[in-house]
């Protein structure tokens, strides 16, 4: 489950009308923060370097408390760490809710502790939103209640609410209570999930396909059920749990491999930004230049690994044998310097009297970009840029080869989706998807490998993988990755100051999907998901159960409820995780 943007936080009210015909059983919230560490379902996000966790030492209630703490010695504007629960729709639906819990702060000095709440719907648009409006805890608090309320429409899809710490400091957070229509609402009891018997694993181990190794180089012949799997698809996504698993960017080159060498796949495409990963197809496609350092230019540490350069450099090998063609693409748009380059290159030879005001637009954006905040006319900007360059495309093709002008409005587009993402209009995960739909549509018959964290590549409403499963439907394979225990490199503030370093991960909780997985007994294994039967032993993976979700920065509490049958068509199991191999 991906956390949704911060402003549409709190009470974030939404679901089909037909909720409310839903029974009324009141499900665990835990709002008193009393359930053991990583099993109540609380999100967790941030935008930068915060400790997340259940406080045992702290509790304005019961015997501990939430806290969120700022653990770097920098913050900055517009830095945030987040809690976030669901609440039941159908007791939702038409009606008043108002929260009430009790917050202590220390330390707060650049922003404050934030309570919200909100409704959107189906289309993710907001229809009520409320909130503390800045007039949270700052500085050094003692345990004070507060209050919120929102009358949630309904048409609303959902209901969340949550807790935002902005910038630096610590926050704790305790004694929830919820009233709807001025009546108490009382919490449920936690959920008591049977664990996988007999029959339910004896039908894991005969739908798995073991997996012999996750090294590539090493034959197909126990990745040939594979074919049946993946069938007519033109579109296969592989997923992660983390940023930083050996296993999984090792499993991943040798899912490529086979792809390529046995099914006819010629594109591959990774969440890294577009116009940076073509230059590292140049080196795949001719040999030019030093995929190390075209690899670092990717920007991200996440890449940077000796796993990812091992699969450079087979596609280099794979392409100069003879034996078939893999391109090196991206799919991201989070950076804009050298999109704008090739825009500025593009305009210079198609357009020279417009360089110049070109070159004023791409400015302003690049330093929007820089800043991490866009404003109204930053948007403007890029969006000018971007329709000149799409209108003039016809008059471009007289100076310039087809390739060079889309390539060239392409990159406008990618200055484009930065400053929408920043600006919060459009989702990264949707530009992402519309830049895979435009490679596809540069090359309509070409089969393409994704390669994604979980979260992007999941179907899950608002996720990438929704976007394109819903336009190219029965032609995307989405395979989830998931691992049991060890250990995965991430960003971690605790005692790093932020460093990438090894972080031990947390066992999955008794009931995870995780748990299920790891009962059949195989180091190894992939599972189609798209044939589990209704009811009966597989009833395990058509229910809500926690799953991992870790990108980038460590987790101490990374499970979310998740039905893995509606979120992925197959799972890819690697029961030891290693840290990947950094290149510094």
């Amino acid at each position: 489950m991906k956390i949704l943007p911060v402003l549409s936080l709190l009470f974030l009210a939404l679901t089909p009308a037909g909720a409310a015909s839903r029974p009324a059983a009141h499900p665990f919230l835990d709002l008193d923060f009393e359930a053991p560490e990583c099993s109540s379902g609380w999100l967790q996000g941030s935008s930068g370097d915060y400790d997340l966790q259940i406080d045992g030492s702290q509790a304005y209630s019961g015997r501990q408390s939430m806290e969120i703490h700022f653990a770097s010695p920098l913050a900055w504007a517009g830095s945030y760490g987040l809690v976030q629960q669901d609440f039941p729709l159908a007791q939702a639906l038409g009606r008043t809710l108002r929260l009430t819990a009790f917050l202590r702060t220390e330390g707060v000095t650049l922003g404050s502790l934030e309570m919200y709440s909100g409704a959107v719907d189906g289309e993710r648009s907001s229809v009520a939103f409320t909130s503390l409006q800045g007039q949270g805890p700052r500085g050094d608090t003692p345990w004070t209640p507060y209050t919120i309320e929102i009358a949630v429409p309904a048409s609303a899809q959902e209901v969340y609410f949550g807790f935002r710490l902005l910038g630096n400091g610590t926050a704790w957070i305790d004694g929830l209570s919820v009233q709807v229509d001025g009546r108490p609402w009382a919490d449920g009891k936690p959920a008591s999930l049977a664990p996988p018997n007999r029959q339910a694993l004896s039908w894991l181990r005969k739908a798995a396909i073991p997996v012999a190794t996750v090294e590539a180089g090493n034959g197909f012949d126990d990745l040939q059920r594979l074919k049946a799997m993946i069938g007519d698809a033109r579109i296969v996504s592989l997923g992660e749990q983390t940023h930083g698993t050996r296993e999984f960017f090792q499993m991943k080159h040798r899912l490529v491999e086979f792809l390529a060498s046995e099914m006819g796949f010629t594109q591959f495409a990774i969440e890294a930004n577009m116009p940076e990963a073509y230059q590292v197809n140049r080196y795949v496609l001719t040999g030019q230049g030093d995929p190390r350092e075209l690899l670092r230019g990717m920007y991200f540490w996440t890449w940077n690994t000796q796993e990812v350069l091992d699969m450079i450099l087979w596609m280099r090998e794979f392409n100069r044998s003879g034996r078939g063609r893999i391109e090196f693409l991206g799919f991201d748009m989070q950076v804009t310097r050298v999109a704008a380059t090739v825009v500025r290159d593009l305009v210079a030879k198609a357009e020279s009297g417009y360089s110049g005001h070109a070159m004023d637009l791409a400015n302003r954006v690049n330093a929007a970009n820089d800043r991490g905040t866009a404003s109204a006319a930053d948007l403007a900007a890029a969006q000018e840029l971007y329709d000149h360059l799409a209108q003039n495309r016809d008059s471009y093709l007289a100076r310039a080869s087809r390739e060079e002008v889309d390539w060239g409005i392409q990159n406008a587009r990618i200055m484009l989706q930065a400053m929408q993402m920043q600006a919060g209009t459009v989702s990264r995960d949707e530009s992402m998807a519309a830049n895979v739909d435009w490679i596809r549509e540069q090359n309509p018959d070409a089969k393409i490998v994704l390669w994604a964290h979980n979260g992007h590549i999941a179907r899950s409403p608002g996720a990438m993988g929704s976007y394109i499963a819903e336009r190219h439907g029965a032609q995307v394979v989405a395979l989830g990755f998931a691992f049991d225990e060890g250990s995965y490199n991430a960003r971690n503030s605790l005692g790093s100051s932020g460093r990438v370093v090894a972080n031990e991960a947390f066992p999955p909780a008794p009931n995870s999907v995780e748990a299920y997985l790891n009962a059949a007994g195989l180091p190894r294994f992939i599972l189609d998901l798209r044939h589990v039967p209704a009811g009966g032993p597989a009833t395990w993976l058509k229910q809500p159960r926690p799953f991992r979700e870790i990108g980038a920065l460590a987790r101490r509490c990374s499970s979310y409820p998740t039905v893995a049958t509606d979120t992925f068509d197959g799972l890819v199991w690697i029961e030891q995780s290693t840290p990947s191999t950094l290149l510094r």
